[in-house]
């Protein structure tokens, strides 16, 4: 029987029932431009109307949207009076006040309309006065809960705890991500993205590129996919670290640093730039293997119908990171098969492994 989890995690972490045999981890933090009609003119009494208080700053602008940037910008700035003079030229007052929606407060002013916040905070969100930025919601994070949590990890950092488990379902978007991603997340211990896992009884992993691209969520397995992964490990300057239990007395951790995945025009090539074993408790380097020299750094992502130049993949049945030859090492062949080295070097058979990310954002 089999237990492993992969994880992934921005700053440098399975399940203990033994049917759980792979666990892919993945934990990094983005901002997305935000967007929205973040303030309004109150219906029937704001066009033709100021609200009578000293600016705490007025500039010229071309737009309204350029006005209510500048108030976003400015933390004074809680309402603005937008005129336009005889030039035809939009003057942006700054006001350090608002009507509270009472029509009773606002003067007649020509050429003017008097615009108010209508919700600041997007998805939900409610402003916190104290803190001049939103308390965000649901899977929201930014100043004004405008984006999604790039990864667990800043989902952890923001404050998401699960209710009764360590585990909750989040929706994130990497850094420079094409879309949404759920992902399981660990939230606990810094906060960890799931990205693979697998049960004992599972080798269903013989499937095509574009299966593996894109991830799968059946019974037997999850996998959130090479896409997801390699927009998660871009994230910041990531140390992948692999703890393994086995046969032979085999336990302990073993660590790549600078790991990543690079883009689908690259083959989904896996580089790492160090390797170093733990102090106390370590294994050998599962990334490299037999002679000198043979190993998967650098190498791209193969599967049955974008086999390697060797034709691992479609010998051994799995899509991986195929190097010189076909690796032992390989968490994608049948269960059973799975092996890792001790730290004298002696190839064993793996009981449990964990395997975990961490990114450092700038």
């Amino acid at each position: 029987m089999m237990d492993s989890i992969v994880q992934i995690r921005y700053q440098a972490g399975s399940r203990a029932p033994v049917i759980v045999v792979l666990v892919l981890i993945v934990v990094c933090s983005c901002s997305s431009e935000f967007q929205g009609e973040l303030f309004t003119a109150m219906p029937g009494c704001s066009e033709d109307v100021i609200l009578p208080v000293t600016p705490v700053n007025s500039d010229v602008v071309a737009s309204r949207g350029q006005c209510l940037a500048n108030c976003l910008g400015d933390s004074r700035c809680v309402s603005v009076n937008l005129c336009e003079d005889p030039q035809s030229v939009q003057v942006c007052h700054r006001l350090p006040e608002t009507s509270n929606g009472s029509c009773s407060n606002l003067q007649a002013a020509v050429w003017c309309v008097h615009l108010e916040p209508a919700n600041v905070c997007q998805h939900g969100g409610t402003f916190n006065d104290a803190l001049s930025k939103c308390d965000c919601y649901d899977d929201y994070t930014g100043t004004y809960c405008e984006r999604r949590y790039k990864d667990c990890t800043e989902a952890f950092e923001g404050g998401m705890r699960a209710v009764a488990s360590n585990n909750r379902h989040v929706i994130i978007r990497p850094l420079n991500a094409p879309r949404d991603y759920l992902v399981e997340c660990l939230l606990s211990n810094g906060g960890y993205t799931i990205l693979e896992t697998r049960r004992s009884t599972c080798n269903d992993y013989n499937k095509t590129w574009a299966e593996y691209k894109t991830g799968w969520d059946t019974s037997c397995s999850r996998w959130l996919g090479l896409e997801a992964l390699h927009y998660i490990s871009h994230q910041g300057n990531c140390t992948l670290g692999i703890y393994v239990k086995g046969a032979g007395g085999l336990v302990g951790l073993f660590y790549y640093r600078g790991f990543r995945v690079d883009d689908d025009a690259s083959g989904y090539k896996l580089t790492f730039g160090s390797s170093f074993k733990h102090p106390t408790s370590a294994v050998g380097n599962g990334f490299e293997y037999g002679v000198a020299g043979k190993g998967i750094n650098g190498q791209m992502f193969a599967t049955w119908d974008r086999p390697d130049p060797s034709e691992c993949a479609v010998r051994d049945g799995a899509g991986w990171w195929y190097g010189t030859d076909c690796p032992d090492t390989n968490l994608h062949k049948s269960f059973f098969m799975v092996k890792w080295p001790d730290d004298s070097g002696v190839i064993r058979i793996v009981w449990s492994l964990n395997i975990q990310i961490r990114v450092i954002r700038p």
